[in-house]
């Protein structure tokens, strides 16, 4: 192909100087030097992308870390709520080893784990719903008068500890 083009006298004789130098044409020296300009002019647009990308991923980076911090809290959260859950069913499970009273039938020891789990006595196979009942006992104060006695102690601690301050003065 042919390629016809004006170019300034100062550009003409350093094509010339050039091509002296380098035992070549001044044709073969133009085409060298342009596909050297358009191969530099490529490998700066690559490098434009390469930063582009470079910084593409570092913003990425950052989110990632960002969202990282986040999760790391939430698992640090879920741990705590874990252990705490781990320590209620432990105590839980302590409460229900633990002896809970006397079956209202056959008179032996009922756990936790017996009202929990079953409801049953594990001896006779009574409900053990009656143990949430209070039984009445013969000569026991009524619930009024009961909270007219603690109604009256109450009264008496009160006067107490008025009498108490103007002793002290």
């Amino acid at each position: 192909e042919v390629l016809y083009g004006r170019v300034s006298q100062a550009l003409k004789q350093a094509l010339t100087t050039r091509a002296g130098e380098r035992g070549l044409s001044l044709n073969a020296t133009l085409i060298e030097l342009c596909e050297r300009s358009l191969a530099a002019s490529a490998r700066e647009a690559a490098g434009e992308e390469l930063e582009a990308a470079r910084a593409a991923s570092a913003t990425e980076l950052e989110e990632m870390r960002a969202r990282l911090a986040v999760a790391e809290e939430r698992m640090a959260a879920a741990a705590e709520q874990e252990e705490r859950t781990k320590c209620t069913l432990r105590a839980l499970a302590q409460r229900a080893r633990h002896e809970l009273g006397q079956c209202p039938q056959c008179r032996k020891p009922v756990r936790g784990s017996d009202y929990l789990v079953s409801g049953r006595c594990p001896h006779c196979g009574k409900a053990l719903t009656a143990l949430l009942i209070p039984r009445l006992q013969v000569g026991a104060p009524e619930r009024d008068e009961y909270l007219a006695l603690l109604g009256a102690l109450g009264g008496l601690l009160g006067l107490a500890g008025a009498s108490a301050l103007d002793a002290s003065g």
